[in-house]
This record gives C-alpha cells, structure tokens and sequence, in this order.
C-alpha cells in the first residue's frame, strides 16, 4: 500500500505560547456577544475554503446562558486554531484549545475565520474567553482570572451579564467515592525536573491504589492544575508512581514549578507539601499518538535560519522597534549559540503564514487577540528514515502588538510604568522560536505574561540549561544538516537591512552590551556577578544599593576593559547587605565620563520563614481568599498585616484583631502569579511575625 506521507512533508503550524497581558475580568464580559456555559461534545478538523490552514469546530452543547439569548442556540460551533485533516496536521499549542467532555464558560465573538459553515463563534482574546470548570476541585481555571467555588463564580459573572437562563442539567453526577485509604505523598525524586525530554518523576507515599488515577500539576500556561495524559504515567503501584513530566497533553498543559496532586481511581486526592521545580520545557507535540520534539538546523544554507523584517515594522518611524529586536536576537546569539540572522532584505506581508519566509511584523493584516502582546509561530516538517520520523523547525513567524498597548522601546533596562518593555517580549517570542516552553517564575524571560514597567532581557540558569539542551539534541539523520552555532565574537554581527539600520530616538548604542547581572546570597554576604559581551571605551562599572528601590547609596567600582570584543565576567562582593529586600543597581562610565544604567537585580537577606507562629493556608494560593493561623499566645491581639511582592513593594496592608483562624480577602489586590512576602506587625509588642513566603500560581 502506498504511503500518504512523503518522505520530506510539512505537517503543521505551532504558534508558541504567545505572551500574554491580563485582561480585566469585567472587560471580557463586555467585549463578548454570547456567554454560554456547556461542555464540549464533539470535534471536527477541516480545512478554510481557501485551503490556507486548519481549524477544529468543536460542537459546544449549552447548558445555562449568561448573555446574548436570542443568538445562543442549544448547540454552538465553536472554531479552535488547528487539528488533523487526513495526512496534514496544524496545532495551536497556546491558543485556546479544548478536549471533548470539558465543561466551563465560553465568552464567544463572531468569527470572521472563511469556513464552510455559518454561524460560527470563537473566544474573546482566545484564552481570556475560556473559564474551564474543575468540578471535582470545585475550581475555576483560567490564565489570570482562576479562583475556588464555582457557585460563587457563577454569582460574579451574573453580576455583570444579568441571571443566567438555566436550559439543562450541567454537570454530569459526581462518581461514587468508595471507601478506603485515603492516598498520601511522602516524597518525590527528583525535586528539580525539565519538562518534556522524557524525564520520569518517582512520587512516593502510600494509598495510591493499584489501579492507575491520575497525576497532576500545575500547568505553566495557565497558573492551574491539569491531569497527565494516560500515556505520560509509566507504573503505578500502591506506595510508588513513575510518571513523565509533559510539556504538553491533548488539552494543553505544560508541567511547570508547584506542588503535585494525586488522585486515585477512586478519586480521593493528595497533594504534595512541597513544590517541584520544573526547570524549563522543551516544546513537545502530539503525532499519531506520541509526544515528540523539533530539532533546530540548518534551513538557509548559510548554517540557521534568516529572519525578514515587514516593510511595516523595518522604516525610519519604527527604528526603536527594530534595535529592541535586534538586541533581543543579539542576546539569544551570543548566550546559545543560536544562528538566527536578519536578511538584507524586507517582504510587504504582514502576517503570518507557511509561505517559507520567517516574518517579523506587526500585527497589521492580522490583528492580535485582545491580551495578546506578541506570538510566535512555528512551522514544522519531517522526513522518514529508518521507519520514523524526524521532526525540524522550518520556518518562524513572530508577530508583535502594534495597538492597544504602550510600548517601550529604549535600551534602559528601567521601564517607566504603564509600558510594555517590547525587547522582554521580543526576547520572550524568540525564546519559543527556539522550541522553548513557558514556565512558573514570574522573573524569567518565559513566564506566561509580563506586566507593565517589567523588564526581563536576560535569561536566568535554567533558561540557559533549556537552550542549550535543545541545541544540543542529536542531528537528524535525514533532511537538512544541523545548525552551525554561533561563537563569540560572531555572534555580535547582526545587521538588519539598510531601511532600519541607525540609531533610533531613544536607542543610541550603548558602549556595553551587557549578557547577565545577578545577585547571589552566601555564608557572609551577597555575591554579584555580570558578564559583558563587548565594551567600548569603558572606564569603570559603579555598584549601588539600595532597601526601597528609590534611595541609593554607591558600594564600589569595577575597572572596566575599555575596548574588547571577547567576553568579560565581573564580579563584587557585599559584605555587610541589610536584612531584607536588597536592590542593586550596575551603572557604566565611559572615558568621556557618560554614563548608562545597564540593569537592576534585587535579592532577599536575613531571616528564614517563620511558620511557627504565622502560617497561610493553602499555600500555593489557589483562589483571592487564604486562611491565616497566628499562635494561641497571640489571640485577640491588634495587629497590621503587610503583604510584599517580589521586589519588596507593599501590595497590601490591612489592620485586623488576630485569631486563631481568620480569612484573608486578595481579591481586591488583583495579585499577579509569583512569589509574595507575609508579615505580621504588633504594635503593643513591638514585634514583627514572619516572613512567610506565599506562592500565587
């Protein structure tokens, strides 16, 4: 029989993991027409008319209508990016994406998508418009918006669309819970794990069951738990689970940094008291059953991949635009390797497409989804040998915001508040070009979203370890060669075309270009390191400190190199920093006594967690209420709760009379996922309880 596949094919496009900015929650239900809640009963791929890429109607049975009753029918169509028709495949790993039997909320607009079939809906802002129902947790997840208590959700969004219309039974009746051990988690091994190269993560306990339940973890695309595939558990036996950490499932979920839950076929759960760090995720997707990877290699003939510039993005008036880009490109080829280049040439499209040129743009001819900042999009082909196939990135189209948002293009690493910093964000799109997932670390350069007056140019350890575990992968053995990586100094001679190549208003060269600053505690201080990939003219490097981020005081200097085109590693030791919050700022001084700001890094010194008189529960926070337990001695006493976000700024202060066991309401913080500092002040005593780290996923 002849094969449908030949030997060289192009099967699909993956727009990686756009970033993403938050929504407001009322916002949503404003800009949509239909709001329905119902489960998804049926799916079916097919091709647009024009026959320029594949969608999947996924028939959505409804079950309550919050608005729009004269347009929701019992049945909706309801159009996902990608799916598989006959031999060609195109996934959507980060756009909305659903599985049959799923029930939730769907925030719906027309779509505009040229398809066979009328009436279709699609969500507003792809993810933002999906609120997926977790029963069995009694949960709400979405990308920003997830909270605890469904029925108190439910109030919410009646509040603002009206009393829903009830027009069937919704969920389906819970499964009987039979009676037996309840299952526990003792340990797990490895505690630090990478996501999707097939590493296998060992939970011990007791309880499990013999028959297989599920292993969860939180999902690194949306802050909230999701289930492991069947296929990603590999035993499971009463005190002991192996299973994959996946980097992707048939609903979308990447395993990033939190605790782990499992639930056994009884569903009786537990969930482990420590988090997993998940290191970083190599981008993995679905293919006739199996999870598989891109390797990155050489498409141009010149050794990588060449990247071109849209006319609408490469002319006088977007100059800031492209040198932003060009030192995100810059940074990702001299810190991996990468061979990614510009042409010298510029293409009038502007959108993406599998046309076999690697566009950057903005998003002109095809308009971005409202919380959407920028998106990449990768497209992927194959080739067979020795009976499987060998999968390589052929092509990457990035696609940036050009509206709605303000941008901030200056070299300065300090971005003023209300604006985006575009070279993050360019950065970030970059990073899934080179087949790299999101993770849990609202630091890193692949968090999930990024806020405004946040810069994040420089990518962390494990980030690194990402990079280069994927350059590092075995060639194929068929289709193109690999990728020729880029040594230094070579990786700094990156020109775009002659159209958008000069300074910019706000984007002078600056005389360092600088790879990484960091700040490390150890036994006596804090060590701070930094590593320049060219310097020129520069005279000395000035350290400063500072507790509140405002007030700064000078700590020393480093003798710079002058001229050097090789790179330079700097460090500085502080051995006297104060306790807690501990900003430090590197500045550069050129010979003609200019100077520039290169970057900002804060690190936390001093005291361990106090949880024996001052515990929040739970912790990770999965909802906008916690619970807070103080000691018995301390029981009616008047108290301040603080709470600190990452970088040692106040979120919230709220005055109380301690109890024993007293609830928390965040929800008028709008708290961002991270890493969150809780202190308890008494003024009678004079005495500060805490710190306890709160983690929001």
């Amino acid at each position: 029989m002849r094969s449908l596949l030949p030997a060289f094919f192009g099967l699909f496009a993956l727009p990686l993991c756009a970033q993403l900015y938050e929504l407001p929650f009322a916002e949503i239900f404003q800009r949509s027409v239909v709001v329905v809640e119902g489960r998804v009963v049926a799916q079916q791929s097919l091709w647009d008319n024009g026959q320029r890429g594949i969608y999947t109607c996924n028939l959505i049975e409804v079950s309550r209508v919050y608005k729009g009753r004269g347009m929701a029918e019992r049945h909706l169509n309801v159009i996902t990016l990608g799916g598989i028709v006959g031999d060609r495949m195109q996934l959507v790993s980060e756009s909305v994406q659903y599985d049959v039997g799923e029930y939730g909320l769907f925030c719906l607009i027309p779509c505009a998508y040229d398809l066979p079939m009328r009436p279709i809906w699609e969500n507003y802002g792809s993810p933002h418009g999906f609120f997926l129902f977790d029963t069995q947790a009694d949960a709400v997840i979405h990308p920003f918006h997830a909270t605890s208590g469904i029925a108190v959700f439910r109030q919410r969004v009646e509040a603002l669309t009206g009393r829903a219309q009830i027009i069937a039974s919704d969920e389906s009746p819970g499964a009987a819970v039979a009676e037996r051990m309840t299952p526990s988690i003792s340990s797990f091994t490895p505690t630090s794990i990478s996501a999707g190269t097939g590493s296998l993560l060992t939970i011990n306990g007791s309880g499990f069951g013999s028959t297989p339940g599920s292993v969860r973890f939180i999902n690194s695309n949306t802050g909230s738990a999701f289930s492991v595939d069947a296929s990603d558990i590999t035993s499971w036996a009463d005190n002991q689970i192996t299973v994959i950490v996946p980097s992707t499932t048939a609903s979308g979920g990447c395993a990033g940094t939190g605790p782990i839950t499992v639930v056994d076929a009884s569903s009786n759960s537990t969930t482990s008291s420590s988090n997993l760090t998940v290191t970083f995720g190599y981008t993995n997707f679905l293919f006739s059953g199996s999870k598989v990877g891109a390797k990155l290699v050489n498409v141009n003939g010149l050794g990588g991949l060449t990247f071109t510039l849209s006319t609408t993005l490469c002319n006088s008036s977007q100059q800031d635009a492209v040198n932003a880009i060009g030192r995100a490109l810059r940074e990702w080829r001299c810190v991996s390797g990468v061979n990614w280049r510009f042409s010298t040439s510029t293409t009038s499209g502007n959108s993406e497409s599998a046309d076999g040129i690697s566009i950057i743009t903005y998003d002109v001819g095809t308009p971005l989804p409202g919380g959407v900042l920028g998106r990449a999009t990768s497209y992927f082909n194959a080739c067979s040998s020795g009976g499987g196939f060998h999968w390589r990135v052929s092509e990457i189209d990035i696609n940036m915001r050009q509206s709605g948002v303000t941008w901030y293009f200056c070299d300065s690493p300090v971005v003023p508040g209300g604006q985006f910093d575009f070279q993050s964000v360019a950065f970030h799109e970059f990073g899934h070009g080179h087949q790299l997932q999101h993770i849990v670390d609202n630091t890193a350069v692949m968090h999930r979203s990024i806020g405004p007056g946040q810069a994040r140019r420089v990518l962390n350890s494990n980030e690194e370890d990402g990079a280069d575990y994927v350059l590092s992968l075995p060639a194929n053995p068929c289709g193109p060669g690999p990728m020729t990586l880029l040594s230094h100094p070579a990786c700094l001679s990156l020109t775009p075309p002659s159209a958008c190549n000069a300074a910019g208003p706000c984007t002078a060269p600056l005389p360092v270009e600088l790879l990484y600053f960091t700040a490390q505690t150890t036994d006596g201080g804090v060590r701070l390191r930094w590593e320049t990939a060219t310097e020129r003219d520069n005279d000395l490097f000035t350290i400063e400190r500072s507790t509140d981020a405002q007030t700064f005081q000078t700590l020393g200097r480093v003798r710079g190199a002058g001229n050097s085109n090789q790179r330079r590693k700097y460090e500085y030791f502080d051995a006297a920093p104060l306790p807690g919050i501990n900003y430090y700022r590197l500045w550069q001084t050129d010979y003609d006594g200019a100077t520039a700001l290169l970057h900002l890094v804060s690190v936390f010194v001093g005291e361990q967690e106090d949880t024996e008189r001052l515990r929040i529960f739970p912790n990770p926070v999965p909802a906008d209420q916690v619970y807070l337990e103080v000691a018995s001695d301390l029981v009616g006493s008047d108290a301040v709760l603080f709470l600190f976000d990452a970088l040692g700024r106040e979120m919230a202060r709220q005055t109380i009379v301690a109890q024993a066991y007293m609830p928390v309401d965040l929800a008028a913080h709008r708290l961002s996922p991270g890493i969150y500092t809780l202190r308890l002040w008494l003024p009678e005593q004079r005495e500060w309880l805490g710190p306890v780290r709160v983690w929001k996923p």
